[in-house]
């Protein structure tokens, strides 16, 4: 009994408690667990297999280890929700073989924040419900509270909605079917892609134009779909990013973070969204149409709105590689 008369839990009692459990390889007794990949068998739970063939954990449950070498697995309370069977399995895993852990407990704003970035999507097609001036501000405050270099907060934003956003867009969309070529701000991809992004690059293509009916080969149809960018998806908001040119471009990176935050209080406030780079392309009808100066570059653009729920586009969701892919750790 506690202090407050109210019976103490077991050690083992955690189905319900919204932490991060973290099981160690060794029993209470103090015995390493055999066999030595049963932490890679136990994560192979909710894994799967990349582009490159190799394994990729869920950050749902990922191995990990102590500082002293012995094997772990981390479980994220998140399991318990997405697939309850699962996080039993894991927890009677535990239980059955008398293996140590540990329960971290997670704030509950960190859990609202990661269930936002991960449902977080680059949408592309949207309905036409407008989204006043207020709540869009509102997201651009929150988003200018980004980290900035000496606090220089390089970023200015052209904010367009109705007649405005739909001006431009035909503008632009009419060049693109002409074929009218500019001088790009800047090259956004490399001239020759390479392993691995070209697999990454290409499996986003397939998933995408496979979910909408565009067969390899149909140039058109690809065409038609690259101009929507144009139209920002349909969006009822049309964002466009510029950068003052007397800046350094490793202010670009301020840039990139201030875009991050704003697409994640958009998604965390119910809207959704699509970073765009094909803005770039028409640096001079953008600067023609909008009144930018020669001074300010385009950094690119950004759909705003509210997903259309039936659109078949907006359910592709793209691979990420896990942490180990693309960490170094070093000392833990």
């Amino acid at each position: 009994m506690n202090r407050n008369n109210q019976p103490t839990r077991p050690q083992h009692d955690i189905d319900q408690e919204i932490k991060n459990l973290v099981i160690i390889g060794e029993t209470r007794d103090g015995k390493i667990f055999r066999p030595s990949d049963w932490a890679d068998r136990l994560c192979s739970l909710t894994s799967a297999v990349g582009n490159n063939k190799k394994v990729k954990y869920s950050q749902l449950v990922r191995p990990g280890c102590t500082p002293a070498g012995v094997k772990t697995v981390i479980v994220d309370p998140r399991l318990h929700k997405v697939d309850p069977l699962a996080w039993k399995f894991v927890l009677d895993f535990a239980k059955d073989h008398d293996l140590q852990f540990e329960t971290i407990p997670v704030p509950a704003a960190y859990g609202a924040v990661a269930e936002t970035f991960h449902a977080r999507r680059s949408i592309r097609r949207f309905l036409p419900t407008p989204i006043s001036r207020d709540v869009l501000a509102e997201l651009l405050e929150l988003a200018s509270r980004s980290p900035s270099g000496t606090n220089a907060q390089p970023w200015k934003v052209y904010a367009l909605a109705g007649r405005a956003r739909e001006a431009l867009s035909i503008t632009l969309l009419e060049r693109f079917v002409q074929g009218t070529d500019e001088k790009p701000e800047y090259d956004y991809y490399p001239k020759e892609w390479v392993e691995p992004w070209l697999s990454r690059r290409r499996k986003l293509g397939f998933d995408l134009y496979g979910r909408i009916g565009i067969s390899k080969g149909d140039k058109s149809r690809m065409k038609e779909q690259a101009g929507r960018n144009l139209l920002f998806f349909d969006a009822p908001v049309g964002l466009i990013f510029t950068l003052d040119r007397r800046l350094a471009l490793g202010m670009l990176i301020d840039y990139g973070v201030f875009i991050g935050h704003l697409v994640i209080a958009a998604q965390a406030r119910g809207l959704a969204s699509c970073v765009q780079n094909a803005f770039i392309d028409y640096p001079d009808t953008i600067r023609h149409h909008l009144g930018i100066s020669e001074q300010e570059l385009i950094v690119g653009g950004l759909a705003l709105g509210h997903p259309d729920p039936e659109a078949p586009e907006n359910r592709v969701v793209t691979e990420r590689e896990s942490v180990e892919t693309f960490t170094m750790f070093r000392g833990f």
